[in-house]
């Protein structure tokens, strides 16, 4: 590791501060401290109300022992992260085209850690990315849930970070555990909060306020109240038929919300595409390889 660590500090030397890219693509990831909150169920429908928006739109499923977004989504991916990384494909080949206006970079189930790759390997995967993800108005990446360090190395070195969340009291203490990592290691200083399978808009806002006041009071940083999910039946069937909710069901009320959400995050594009940008994404991706997270 401590070879791989200084091998990534000298290419960093040799990297411009600034990528030469377009400047349009907005990178974010979306995370959350347990699993079970429906993390990656939002991220694709999420992914597919910014589409019908009228944006482009790239997931990266960065989950690499158990990659599930191609599931989620009903479609088959004969090819993984894995492939590019082993050399025996370029990451557009692997890219999918879905039938639901997104395109998505299939997870390497199986790899143990994106941490463990080698300075090599993580130097094709920033430079395929790049390549490709440039086209984009979008790059979202579906983190792993949790607080490991693989988690923690997707969320800095993202632009901006969502934090799906629901009422339950783990929910909230793992949120809490994440937040804190980010404030206090990585020096985040705001993140979005997405409230998932409520009640009603009242048990949403009690979430997201009890998380909030205690980052306020012990963590340098803001939380963003991005909005809530309701609690619907029809989550459920899209889900056992491995499709996007908001296209088996698109006049459900989970799928307005989400839509909803999604004009919410597009409203804030222009601003947010420079901070949350490319260039930024890449040269962390390099910094946080480089010193471990």
């Amino acid at each position: 590791m401590n070879d791989q660590a200084k091998t990534l500090r000298e290419l960093r030397k040799t990297m411009p501060l600034q990528q030469v890219l377009s400047g349009q693509t907005r990178v974010m990831s979306i995370t959350s401290g347990k699993g079970g909150v429906g993390k990656t169920h939002t991220v694709i429908n999420l992914a597919i109300a910014l589409s019908d928006l009228g944006r482009r739109v790239l997931v990266l499923d960065g989950d690499m022992s158990l990659a599930n977004a191609d599931v989620l989504l009903g479609i088959n991916t004969p090819y993984t992260l894995r492939h590019v990384l082993e050399g025996e494909k370029s990451l557009s080949e692997i890219i999918v085209d879905t039938p639901f206006g997104v395109s998505l970079i299939p997870g390497a189930s199986g790899v143990e850690s994106l941490l463990d790759l080698t300075a090599q390997e993580l130097e094709v995967l920033k430079n395929e990315i790049e390549e490709v993800a440039a086209d984009y108005d979008y790059l979202i990446i579906d983190t792993p849930a949790g607080i490991g360090q693989e988690v923690m190395y997707f969320n800095a070195a993202s632009g901006e970070v969502i934090c799906i969340i629901n009422n339950e009291p783990t929910s909230l203490t793992d949120a809490y555990a994440l937040l804190k990592l980010l404030s206090k290691r990585h020096g985040e200083k705001e993140v979005s909060v997405l409230v998932n399978n409520t009640s009603s808009d009242k048990e949403a806002q009690h979430a997201f306020q009890r998380l909030s006041a205690v980052a306020s009071q012990y963590l340098h940083i803001h939380l963003k109240f991005l909005g809530s999910i309701p609690a619907d039946s029809s989550v459920l069937a899209a889900i056992q038929d491995r499709r996007p909710v908001i296209s088996e069901f698109p006049t459900s009320k989970a799928s307005r919300a989400l839509s909803q959400v999604a004009v919410n995050i597009d409203e804030d594009f222009y601003k947010y595409r420079v901070k949350g940008g490319m260039q930024f994404f890449f040269q962390q991706l390099i910094t946080e390889g480089a010193y471990g997270g």
